[in-house]
């Protein structure tokens, strides 16, 4: 009888939220809501999108292109699944790129602190499902360890989608370099499309510089880290440092304002149709599914082993 009142609770859910068109909202970023925006909000949903970011070299695009590339993911989940989004979480682990004096450089360790207590405080508050989003290959070092610390000391499910969403074929959402072999990543501005149509979608179009150019100078190579990297997870597999900044995300490239704003568009597009085909919805209630799960048949079970454990009621 219990399962079946948890089955019907979860159906009644379902159709209550997904079976008719989301809600407008005046805005769905957290912090440019009213405290009454928010309480209200609650009263029908517990979803919250947290893009991580970095500050570091990139190329021709603003050191802080990739927070804004999962910002933009994050904007544009919350409108297709009637979620909100946590903004500014900003400087994190930028790796390999603190050779350039544009890099703000946080460790993983001091990054996973400041993200625990943010991620109790927003479960106390009431969101009960939490999605983080990054752009950076490196940001798995810092978000990881708080998905699975945050499930062991709450027992709630938190969620990390790497490296954001991305339509069939794509490997990115918004492209934007990487390891230290991606020095030549940026062959002509449409590959920086999708970074462009990210601040687009963040309302700091105009944030992206137009007509500058860069000479790439003279610099050793590195080629004993691309051997290294298979042998692990990306850049978890053994540290490094780029030789030159221009490594990551190649040289700035010439553009004009009418080439900024058609990459934008372009852009734009690609990031909202790797929104649609992440099939959030289906991850979201796979997310309810699996706490639903946890709390009625994991922790009566097998909670009085789990430190700091308290059956309800007692």
């Amino acid at each position: 009888m219990r399962r079946f009142v948890i089955l019907l609770a979860t159906i009644v859910w379902s159709s209550s939220v997904w079976g008719q068109a989301v809600p407008h909202m005046r805005t769905r970023l957290l912090t440019s809501l009213t405290n009454t925006e928010i309480e209200q909000y609650l009263k029908r949903n517990d979803v919250i999108f947290i893009p991580i970011g970095n500050v570091e070299p990139h190329g021709g695009m603003p050191i802080d292109c990739e927070y804004v590339g999962p910002l933009a993911s994050a904007m544009k989940a919350a409108e297709e699944v009637d979620g909100l989004v946590l903004p500014g979480l900003v400087y994190f682990f930028p790796d390999a790129t603190v050779v350039g004096r544009g890099a703000v450089h946080v460790t993983p360790s001091e990054g996973l602190a400041y993200l625990k207590p943010i991620a109790k405080s927003l479960l106390r508050q009431g969101f009960r499902r939490q999605i983080y989003l990054s752009g950076h290959a490196p940001s798995f070092q810092t978000i990881s360890p708080l998905v699975r610390e945050i499930f062991d000391e709450t027992h709630v499910p938190i969620l990390y989608l790497e490296k954001g969403m991305r339509p069939p074929g794509m490997k990115f959402p918004f492209q934007m370099g990487g390891m230290a072999s991606m020095a030549s990543a940026h062959p002509n501005i449409e590959s920086n499309a999708g970074t462009i149509g990210a601040y687009l979608i963040a309302g700091r179009l105009e944030d992206v510089p137009i007509n500058l150019s860069q000479e790439v100078p003279v610099h050793p190579a590195n080629p004993a880290v691309d051997d290294l990297f298979p042998v692990g997870v990306q850049s978890g597999a053994i540290g490094f440092y780029m030789t030159d900044p221009t490594d990551h995300g190649g040289p700035a490239l010439p553009m004009t304002a009418e080439q900024r704003s058609d990459l934008a568009k372009k852009g734009a597009a690609t990031i909202e149709a790797g929104v649609k085909a992440a099939n959030l919805k289906e991850i979201l209630q796979a997310m309810r599914d699996y706490d639903n799960f946890i709390q009625q048949s994991i922790l009566p079970k097998y909670g009085w082993m789990f430190p700091g454990y308290t059956p309800q009621g007692q």
